[in-house]
């Protein structure tokens, strides 16, 4: 059947207005981006558009499910780098969601991949691309079950209709996850100048977060000081990585220092461009960041070779247990102007110093490393001073220095065990004493104090010296005792009014490692009763430090003694005198009274 002419004309109408060139002083319209997606009949929606849209010359992908779709270029303004985005949330019920309507905001991680894929699919996708890319978008900017359900169902309808873009989603997905930043860029010396072969190997690479080299990407290499560029490639190839021949100049008395620094470029930038618009309703759009570098450097030097010599000395010849332990180190003949470092090893405790010399660093097991590091004067020499390590207890104690391996510098050979003048003698005194008597006593009961100490394991000291140890003490009293229900008491009492009754005052103590003591010190008579106690202070001393004070304060009960009185003699009774009996007239006996009989009711006074 021929059509009829009045449908015919409409028809023609219609086409030519279609296909009428837009004029040229005509703004571009924001809308499906040609080519770079799929129309797809959407559950609950109809026939819908899911791929990349224009932003007048940019190519962008919505971020906010459920709000109105783009209108006007000029509508959109570009949010400053470092704003977090804000995921959308919720469902729309009647109209559109507010674009951004939610807290959560999009990861580190996220905004990486994000600009990953952004950068990656460039500004003209297929249409399999595009549609991958918006789904690749609306995971990464939808929050909560509900925008996550409607995003799958809308995702599922894309796939069903168009298969080959879950293929290639997937692949976006793996290569997003190998190679997204944020990027680190490594510069390693494959092999150093040296001496011998002043020519050099740097392997340059940028590392993407799952520390995968990223392939192809644009470098440039610049030389600095003493350095010289032999070759570099323009990319990291396929490989990933780039080989770049490095000559350094040959010193004269100085090292010859140079750097070389490698610029890689063209990498996705840290973060996708943000477009907001105007209207609250309308989503947000999401477009390729502005390419991002990245930049390494290294420093290269020669210098003569040099042997140094190490000695140490320990810092305290003296010490107490719980002090820090500190070794100091002295470097000759290394390389001027150079950083060193090295380790001590402290070994001990040690009994005595034979036990010290029979033993080796093979059979002590170590108290603990500590470390040491400084640099060369212009002589070659340095002195140090070790990390501290803390003496745990008495004894004497060891260290054993080794310098660690530099460029140009080789260590020396490890110090003959023992050296004296590295070794500490460490002591934790301890006093104990004890007054005889203590408890109870009569008064005028004598009494002394015995005094020992410990933790002492000599008065030996490595630099061929002795300590001095001696002691001072007292004996206080008599101090009025606590009264309590099971009797007067010595515990508790205040010992500020006591009075001193006997002392003793630097008395040197003789003994050993097994023991230092004293017997029969401060003797006196204890003439008065009430509360006393003993007292007692020992200085240990040395040149080479202050002296040790250790103290052993009143009221322990071994060293307190409660005097109590000497029982009073009862007095004997006077006798009475007998006298004579008086004589009485002789009477006839009579008779014994008979017992009083006891009253009904009351007690019998036994009468």
């Amino acid at each position: 059947m021929r059509p009829r002419p009045a449908i015919a004309l409409l028809i023609t109408v219609i086409l030519t207005l279609l296909v009428a060139p837009v004029p040229a002083d005509a703004r571009p319209q924001d809308g499906p981006l040609a080519g770079a997606g799929h129309t797809v009949a959407m559950p609950r929606t109809g026939r819908d558009w899911y791929g990349a849209y224009r932003m007048g010359p940019v190519t962008a992908y919505c971020a906010d499910l459920m709000s109105a779709p783009p209108r006007r270029a000029t509508d959109w303004e570009e949010v400053p780098a470092g704003t977090p985005l804000v995921k959308q949330s919720g469902l729309a019920d009647d109209g559109a969601l507010p674009h951004g309507n939610g807290t959560a905001t999009v990861s580190e991680a996220e905004t990486a991949d994000l600009a990953w894929v952004l950068t990656h699919t460039g500004q003209s996708p297929s249409a399999d691309t595009g549609a991958a890319v918006e789904h690749f978008v609306r995971l990464r900017t939808v929050h909560g079950a509900q925008q996550q359900a409607r995003e799958s169902a809308r995702w599922a309808a894309v796939v069903a209709a168009q298969p080959s873009t879950g293929t290639e989603f997937d692949r976006l997905t793996r290569a997003a996850a190998r190679f997204a930043g944020p990027y680190t860029a490594r510069l390693e010396w494959v092999s150093r100048p040296t001496l011998a072969a002043p020519s050099g190997q740097l392997r340059a690479s940028v590392t993407s977060r799952a520390g995968i080299a990223v392939p192809g990407v644009t470098l440039s290499v610049a030389p600095t000081g003493a350095s010289t560029v032999e070759s570099a490639p323009s990319t990291t190839g396929t490989s990933g990585v780039a080989d770049i021949r490095v000559t350094m100049a040959r010193p004269g008395s100085e090292p010859s220092v140079g750097n070389v620094s490698v610029t890689f470029a063209g990498l996705a930038g840290s973060a996708p461009r943000v477009f907001v618009p105007a209207e609250r309703t309308v989503q947000r759009l999401l477009a390729a960041p502005r390419p991002g570098s990245v930049v390494a450097t290294v420093e290269a030097s020669l210098a003569p070779h040099f042997t140094p010599a190490v000695t140490t000395r320990t810092r305290d010849l003296v010490a107490v247990a719980g002090e820090p332990a500190v070794d100091l180190v002295t470097v000759v003949g290394g390389r001027p102007g150079a950083r060193f470092s090295g380790t001590t090893t402290l070994y001990g405790p040690f009994a005595s110093l034979e036990d010290l010399a029979a033993a080796s660093a093979a059979d002590t097991r170590p108290v603990g490393e500590a470390v040491f590091s400084g640099r060369y004067g212009p002589d070659g020499s340095a002195e140090a001073a070790s990390t501290s390590l803390r003496f745990p207890g008495p004894g004497y104690y060891h260290w054993v220095e080794a310098l660690a391996p530099a460029e140009f510098v080789t260590p020396p050979a490890a110090p003959t065990w023992p050296q004296l003048p590295e070794t500490s003698l460490v002591l934790a005194p301890m006093i104990t004493t004890r007054l005889s008597p203590h408890g109870t006593a009569r008064a005028g009961v004598e009494a002394s104090d015995a005094l020992s100490l410990d933790g002492v394991p000599g008065v030996a000291v490595p630099d061929s010296t002795e300590l001095a140890v001696s002691a001072s003490g007292r004996i206080i009293g008599p101090v009025s005792p606590q009264q309590t229900d099971g009797g007067p008491t010595c515990e508790g009492v205040d010992w500020s009014g006591g009075a001193t009754v006997g002392r003793y005052d630097d008395v040197l103590l003789p003994g050993s490692g097994a023991g230092f003591g004293a017997t029969g010190l401060a003797r006196t008579r204890l003439a008065l009763p009430g509360c006393y106690s003993a007292e007692a202070t020992v200085t240990i001393e040395h040149p080479s430090r202050a002296p040790i004070i250790a103290r052993h304060e009143l009221g322990h009960p071994s060293q307190t003694v409660l005097i109590t009185e000497e029982p009073r003699p009862s007095p004997s009774p006077t006798p009475t005198p007998t006298q004579a009996p008086t004589p009485t007239p002789t009477q006839k006996p009579s008779k014994a009274p008979a017992p009083e009989l006891a009253r009904p009711g009351l007690p019998s006074t036994g009468r």
